[in-house]
């Protein structure tokens, strides 16, 4: 499905959407992610979110998993202070939707993220 939505946007190609109600409130935020999945061979590619919500985010990356694809993300938060010291927050959840637009891709993905799921690293 393609749509232009102004005079300065480029058309919007949507894989798949699912619409439902927001379960979670979602935060504007981008940071670096890395995400891992499975469809027959082992891949890794990185991007950064678009919002996060305590069930799922919007991933922007060069290449997406396909729908329907179960997905491991790791989401980089980066210390405030002076520290070196960085929280890594992991969720498991399954690709719901991927769009293509002018500058990229995105897909959201739909999964938990949990205090079991955080752990800090030090950045050397």
């Amino acid at each position: 499905m393609q749509q232009l939505l102004g005079p300065q946007m480029q058309p919007l190609l949507v894989t798949e959407y699912n619409p439902q109600r927001r379960s979670a409130v979602r935060y504007k935020l981008q940071l670096p992610v890395a995400f891992y999945w499975n469809d027959g061979g082992e891949h890794t590619a990185n991007g950064f979110t678009g919002d996060v919500a305590l069930d799922g985010a919007l991933i922007h990356s060069s290449i997406c998993p396909p729908v329907g694809c179960d997905v491991r993300i790791e989401i980089f938060i980066p210390s405030l202070g002076l520290t070196r010291e960085q929280i890594l927050i992991e969720c498991l959840g399954k690709v719901t939707r991927a769009a293509s637009y002018s500058g990229g891709e995105c897909f959201g993905v739909r999964g938990f993220f949990d205090d079991d799921h955080i752990t800090r690293r030090m950045v050397m």
